[in-house]
Protein backbone atom coordinates (compact mmCIF):
# COMPACT_ATOMS: atom_id res chain seq x y z
CA UNK A 1 0.00 0.00 0.00
CA UNK A 2 1.29 3.10 -1.44
CA UNK A 3 2.74 5.96 1.53
CA UNK A 4 -0.40 8.69 1.14
CA UNK A 5 2.37 10.91 3.36
CA UNK A 6 5.07 11.17 1.21
CA UNK A 7 5.99 14.61 0.45
CA UNK A 8 9.43 14.59 -1.41
CA UNK A 9 8.04 15.65 -5.41
CA UNK A 10 8.18 13.60 -8.20
CA UNK A 11 10.65 13.86 -11.36
CA UNK A 12 7.88 15.33 -13.38
CA UNK A 13 7.39 17.91 -10.78
CA UNK A 14 3.79 16.67 -9.54
CA UNK A 15 2.21 17.16 -6.65
CA UNK A 16 2.66 14.12 -3.97
CA UNK A 17 1.05 12.80 -0.49
CA UNK A 18 -2.71 13.80 -0.30
CA UNK A 19 -1.42 17.33 2.00
CA UNK A 20 0.39 18.51 -1.46
CA UNK A 21 -2.17 17.73 -3.88
CA UNK A 22 -4.60 19.87 -1.49
CA UNK A 23 -2.45 22.36 -1.06
CA UNK A 24 -1.74 21.91 -4.44
CA UNK A 25 -5.32 22.21 -5.38
CA UNK A 26 -5.94 25.39 -3.64
CA UNK A 27 -2.69 27.21 -5.25
CA UNK A 28 -4.55 26.42 -8.55
CA UNK A 29 -7.32 27.72 -7.65
CA UNK A 30 -5.86 30.57 -5.84
CA UNK A 31 -3.64 31.35 -8.55
CA UNK A 32 -6.77 31.47 -10.94
CA UNK A 33 -8.96 33.86 -8.65
CA UNK A 34 -5.86 36.63 -8.40
CA UNK A 35 -5.69 36.47 -12.08
CA UNK A 36 -9.42 37.36 -11.99
CA UNK A 37 -9.20 40.10 -9.63
CA UNK A 38 -6.34 41.71 -11.05
CA UNK A 39 -8.10 41.95 -14.73
CA UNK A 40 -10.85 43.65 -12.61
CA UNK A 41 -7.95 45.86 -11.28
CA UNK A 42 -7.10 46.85 -14.44
CA UNK A 43 -10.16 47.84 -15.42
CA UNK A 44 -11.46 49.58 -12.48
CA UNK A 45 -8.16 51.38 -12.60
CA UNK A 46 -8.27 52.67 -16.46
CA UNK A 47 -11.97 53.54 -15.92
CA UNK A 48 -10.47 55.67 -13.23
CA UNK A 49 -8.21 57.77 -15.33
CA UNK A 50 -10.59 60.39 -16.37
CA UNK A 51 -11.71 61.06 -13.23
CA UNK A 52 -8.51 61.70 -11.96
CA UNK A 53 -7.05 64.37 -14.33
CA UNK A 54 -7.87 66.67 -11.51
CA UNK A 55 -5.39 65.23 -9.42
CA UNK A 56 -1.93 64.62 -11.88
CA UNK A 57 0.19 63.16 -8.64
CA UNK A 58 -2.65 60.49 -8.07
CA UNK A 59 -3.19 60.21 -11.98
CA UNK A 60 0.40 59.46 -12.46
CA UNK A 61 0.83 57.29 -9.79
CA UNK A 62 -2.62 55.09 -10.84
CA UNK A 63 -1.21 55.13 -14.57
CA UNK A 64 1.91 53.95 -12.74
CA UNK A 65 0.08 50.98 -11.37
CA UNK A 66 -2.10 49.74 -14.12
CA UNK A 67 1.27 48.92 -15.52
CA UNK A 68 2.30 46.78 -13.01
CA UNK A 69 -1.00 45.19 -12.83
CA UNK A 70 -0.78 44.06 -16.16
CA UNK A 71 2.80 42.15 -15.40
CA UNK A 72 1.19 40.84 -12.33
CA UNK A 73 -1.25 39.07 -14.17
CA UNK A 74 0.79 37.84 -16.93
CA UNK A 75 3.26 36.55 -14.11
CA UNK A 76 0.11 34.82 -12.51
CA UNK A 77 -0.37 32.84 -15.70
CA UNK A 78 3.07 31.80 -15.89
CA UNK A 79 2.35 30.67 -12.17
CA UNK A 80 -0.79 28.94 -13.35
CA UNK A 81 1.41 27.19 -16.48
CA UNK A 82 3.99 25.93 -13.77
CA UNK A 83 0.93 24.13 -12.11
CA UNK A 84 -0.01 22.62 -15.57
CA UNK A 85 -3.10 25.23 -15.66
CA UNK A 86 -4.30 27.72 -17.53
CA UNK A 87 -6.41 30.87 -16.06
CA UNK A 88 -10.19 31.07 -15.53
CA UNK A 89 -11.62 32.72 -19.08
CA UNK A 90 -15.35 32.64 -17.28
CA UNK A 91 -13.75 34.35 -14.20
CA UNK A 92 -12.16 36.85 -15.64
CA UNK A 93 -14.81 38.29 -18.19
CA UNK A 94 -17.00 38.25 -14.70
CA UNK A 95 -14.83 40.46 -13.09
CA UNK A 96 -13.75 43.17 -15.60
CA UNK A 97 -17.25 43.58 -16.03
CA UNK A 98 -17.79 44.22 -12.31
CA UNK A 99 -14.92 46.18 -12.52
CA UNK A 100 -16.48 48.35 -15.56
CA UNK A 101 -19.36 48.30 -13.25
CA UNK A 102 -17.93 49.62 -10.23
CA UNK A 103 -16.14 52.27 -12.20
CA UNK A 104 -19.55 53.33 -13.46
CA UNK A 105 -21.61 53.89 -10.80
CA UNK A 106 -18.88 55.49 -8.64
CA UNK A 107 -18.05 58.44 -11.44
CA UNK A 108 -22.23 59.71 -11.46
CA UNK A 109 -21.39 60.46 -7.53
CA UNK A 110 -20.46 64.00 -6.08
CA UNK A 111 -17.64 62.23 -4.11
CA UNK A 112 -16.36 60.04 -6.94
CA UNK A 113 -12.86 60.89 -6.39
CA UNK A 114 -13.41 60.27 -2.80
CA UNK A 115 -14.95 56.79 -3.49
CA UNK A 116 -12.67 55.78 -5.87
CA UNK A 117 -9.57 56.55 -3.41
CA UNK A 118 -11.04 54.61 -0.53
CA UNK A 119 -11.68 51.39 -2.66
CA UNK A 120 -8.39 51.66 -4.51
CA UNK A 121 -6.94 51.51 -0.95
CA UNK A 122 -8.89 48.81 0.26
CA UNK A 123 -8.21 46.84 -2.71
CA UNK A 124 -4.38 47.21 -2.40
CA UNK A 125 -4.77 45.39 0.79
CA UNK A 126 -6.79 42.75 -0.43
CA UNK A 127 -4.28 41.93 -3.15
CA UNK A 128 -1.89 42.16 -0.27
CA UNK A 129 -3.16 39.65 1.43
CA UNK A 130 -3.75 37.45 -2.08
CA UNK A 131 0.06 37.37 -2.68
CA UNK A 132 0.79 36.28 1.04
CA UNK A 133 -1.98 33.47 0.78
CA UNK A 134 -0.13 32.10 -3.00
CA UNK A 135 3.17 32.47 -1.27
CA UNK A 136 2.56 30.13 1.18
CA UNK A 137 0.34 28.15 -0.70
CA UNK A 138 3.28 27.80 -3.29
CA UNK A 139 5.36 26.83 -0.43
CA UNK A 140 3.18 24.25 0.74
CA UNK A 141 2.07 22.49 -2.49
CA UNK A 142 5.97 22.45 -3.17
CA UNK A 143 5.94 25.15 -5.85
CA UNK A 144 8.97 26.90 -3.72
CA UNK A 145 9.76 28.28 -7.25
CA UNK A 146 6.82 30.52 -7.86
CA UNK A 147 8.22 32.64 -4.47
CA UNK A 148 9.96 34.28 -6.62
CA UNK A 149 7.34 36.53 -8.83
CA UNK A 150 5.07 36.26 -6.05
CA UNK A 151 6.95 38.54 -3.91
CA UNK A 152 7.29 41.09 -6.43
CA UNK A 153 4.18 41.10 -6.99
CA UNK A 154 3.48 41.70 -3.38
CA UNK A 155 6.55 44.08 -3.00
CA UNK A 156 4.59 46.11 -5.50
CA UNK A 157 1.18 46.36 -3.95
CA UNK A 158 2.60 47.05 -0.62
CA UNK A 159 4.69 49.66 -2.34
CA UNK A 160 1.10 51.31 -3.50
CA UNK A 161 -0.42 50.69 -0.85
CA UNK A 162 2.47 52.70 1.17
CA UNK A 163 1.76 55.90 -1.23
CA UNK A 164 -1.74 55.80 -0.52
CA UNK A 165 -0.60 56.07 3.21
CA UNK A 166 1.89 58.81 2.43
CA UNK A 167 -0.48 60.68 0.08
CA UNK A 168 -3.80 60.30 1.14
CA UNK A 169 -3.49 63.80 3.02
CA UNK A 170 -2.53 65.84 0.16
CA UNK A 171 -5.61 63.58 -2.22
CA UNK A 172 -8.27 65.13 0.26
CA UNK A 173 -6.78 68.69 0.48
CA UNK A 174 -7.04 68.75 -3.31
CA UNK A 175 -10.61 67.47 -3.54
CA UNK A 176 -11.49 69.85 -1.17
CA UNK A 177 -9.78 72.99 -2.69
CA UNK A 178 -11.33 72.14 -6.09
CA UNK A 179 -15.22 71.93 -4.11
CA UNK A 180 -14.38 75.04 -3.06
CA UNK A 181 -13.76 76.32 -5.85
CA UNK A 182 -17.04 74.65 -7.88
CA UNK A 183 -19.15 76.76 -4.45
CA UNK A 184 -17.34 79.94 -5.36
CA UNK A 185 -18.23 79.70 -8.84
CA UNK A 186 -21.40 78.90 -8.07
CA UNK A 187 -22.10 81.59 -5.90
CA UNK A 188 -20.44 84.54 -8.83
CA UNK A 189 -23.19 82.85 -11.40
CA UNK A 190 -25.81 83.35 -9.31
CA UNK A 191 -24.65 87.19 -7.96
CA UNK A 192 -24.57 87.56 -12.27
CA UNK A 193 -27.83 86.36 -13.00
CA UNK A 194 -29.35 88.31 -10.00
CA UNK A 195 -27.85 92.09 -10.91
CA UNK A 196 -29.86 93.95 -13.64
CA UNK A 197 -28.07 94.30 -16.87
CA UNK A 198 -25.52 96.80 -17.19
CA UNK A 199 -25.10 97.23 -13.53
CA UNK A 200 -22.30 96.29 -11.32
CA UNK A 201 -21.74 92.30 -10.01
CA UNK A 202 -21.92 92.80 -6.16
CA UNK A 203 -21.24 89.81 -4.10
CA UNK A 204 -23.31 89.24 -1.03
CA UNK A 205 -20.62 90.07 1.58
CA UNK A 206 -19.98 93.43 -0.53
CA UNK A 207 -23.88 94.10 -0.20
CA UNK A 208 -23.93 93.55 3.85
CA UNK A 209 -20.22 95.40 4.09
CA UNK A 210 -22.00 98.46 2.12
CA UNK A 211 -25.44 98.02 4.72
CA UNK A 212 -22.85 98.14 7.58
CA UNK A 213 -20.86 101.71 6.37
CA UNK A 214 -24.04 103.15 5.80
CA UNK A 215 -25.30 102.43 9.49
CA UNK A 216 -22.12 103.82 10.99
CA UNK A 217 -22.39 107.12 8.69
CA UNK A 218 -22.98 110.54 10.61
CA UNK A 219 -26.84 111.23 10.31
CA UNK A 220 -27.59 107.44 9.80
CA UNK A 221 -31.22 106.45 10.78
CA UNK A 222 -32.76 110.04 9.36
CA UNK A 223 -35.25 109.17 6.81
CA UNK A 224 -35.18 111.54 3.51
CA UNK A 225 -38.46 113.57 4.72
CA UNK A 226 -36.67 114.49 8.10
CA UNK A 227 -33.85 115.62 6.42
CA UNK A 228 -35.53 117.04 3.75
CA UNK A 229 -37.28 119.02 6.76
CA UNK A 230 -33.93 120.17 8.52
CA UNK A 231 -32.27 121.30 5.69
CA UNK A 232 -34.72 123.70 3.99
CA UNK A 233 -35.31 127.65 4.23
CA UNK A 234 -38.11 128.96 5.66
CA UNK A 235 -40.67 130.17 3.22
CA UNK A 236 -41.77 133.93 3.22
CA UNK A 237 -45.03 132.94 4.60
CA UNK A 238 -43.55 131.77 7.89
CA UNK A 239 -42.35 134.47 9.44
CA UNK A 240 -40.29 134.07 12.67
CA UNK A 241 -41.92 134.16 16.02
CA UNK A 242 -40.87 136.16 18.85
CA UNK A 243 -40.07 135.07 22.08
CA UNK A 244 -43.39 135.47 23.48
CA UNK A 245 -44.94 133.55 20.68
CA UNK A 246 -46.17 135.87 18.62
CA UNK A 247 -45.04 136.35 14.63
CA UNK A 248 -44.44 139.42 12.43
CA UNK A 249 -47.00 140.33 10.15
Amino acid sequence: MPDDTQTAPRADGAPTGAFQIAAHGALVVSLRNAHALEKQVTAVLEAQLKLLEDYPDLHARVTEHIVATREQARRLEGALEACGSSASLVKDALLSVMGLGQSSVQGFSEDAVLKAVVADMMTEHLEIATYRTLIALADMAGKSELRPRLEESLREEEAMADWFDANLDAILSRFVELKASELQAEAASQDDTSAPDGAPTRTLWQTLEDARSTSTMPGAGTGPETADQTDREPSSSEAPAHADGRRDG
